[in-house]
């Protein structure tokens, strides 16, 4: 069996930026999800979404090494830019729209129409979150991330718990360089995330590495290595949901930036904007850039 596939860097603003994601086009039949799984596992990237495109009831999937996961705003983009490709999007004009189905979730999304194929990419969402204000006290969280405590919160922004998708420790830090320098430490970071019920933390600090953002993010747990900064598109729900919680955040649209990664590493930039509406569902868009970086063939038995 002849299976294609697109590598595509997502929220790239360069090429080999952005969080890699492969995209593996079924023209005919279907695999099944143990295929699929080592298929995610041959690529060893973070997920890789396939596209069925006879299929009767799911026509888009995402798996990883491990199995099935749910869409992320990384596998969304990477979906909607190969649906354009294929024709399978409608035409909105200067955009074409895209839906994509999850359990009974439909997530709308948006492409950018240009000379030279799809542009900007953007999916809307209604956000539902629960919201624990109750975390550990600030020293905790420092020794957990082996930080200097003056470093964790600034300004008006404080740690909390947001879930949406699943549960996570937003902890907002002091500088930029302090996000990259948080190290978890194990013992600590054990027992800390216990009394959250939060199994990952979120980091972000005003400012940028790319010079295109307010925001920078970084996503933490204890089986990360040592470098390692992973793709924080996943969490941007929770993460709006928390600005959007914040008291000082007026009723009305707002937007900004995120960027992610290091010096020495891929990074990636996210746009968002967020509509919050007194005893509404706050609705978020979250978009960015992809590049196409190599197409091939994957001789599967």
């Amino acid at each position: 069996m002849a299976l294609q596939y697109a590598l595509l860097d997502i929220f790239a603003d360069a090429p080999f930026q952005g969080t890699q994601i492969p995209v593996v086009v079924v023209d005919e039949g279907e695999l099944s999800d143990q295929q699929k799984t080592a298929i995610a596992s041959e690529f060893q990237q973070t997920e890789t979404v396939f596209l069925e495109l006879t299929s009767v009831d799911s026509r888009v999937s995402v798996f990883s090494g491990k199995g099935k996961v749910a869409f992320g705003a990384h596998t969304i983009l990477a979906a909607s830019y190969i649906a354009y490709e294929r024709k399978l999007t409608e035409d909105k004009g200067s955009y074409a729209s895209y839906k994509l189905q999850q359990n009974s979730e439909v997530i709308d999304c948006f492409i950018d129409q240009a000379d030279s194929g799809p542009g900007a990419i953007q999916f809307s969402r209604s956000l539902k979150p629960v919201i624990d204000r109750y975390t550990p006290p600030a020293g905790r969280i420092a020794e957990a991330l082996q930080l200097d405590e003056k470093h964790i919160a600034f300004s008006k922004y404080r740690p909390m718990v947001v879930s949406i998708d699943h549960p996570i420790l937003i902890v907002p830090v002091t500088r930029v360089e302090h996000v990259l320098q948080a190290r978890p430490n194990a013992s600590v970071w054990t027992e800390l995330l216990a009394d959250t019920y939060a199994t990952e933390m979120f980091l972000f600090a005003p400012g940028s590495i790319t010079g295109s953002s307010e925001f920078h993010g970084r996503l933490l747990n204890p089986d990360l290595a040592r470098g390692v900064f992973p793709p924080i598109g996943g969490v941007m729900p929770e993460f709006v949901a928390y600005l959007a919680e914040q008291e000082n955040t007026a009723p009305g649209t707002h937007t900004f930036s995120i960027d992610r990664g290091s010096e020495d590493t891929r990074k990636s930039v996210l746009r968002v904007e967020f509509d919050k509406r007194p005893g509404k569902s706050t609705q978020c868009r979250i978009g960015g850039n992809v590049i196409k970086m190599g197409v091939g063939t994957l001789l599967y038995p």
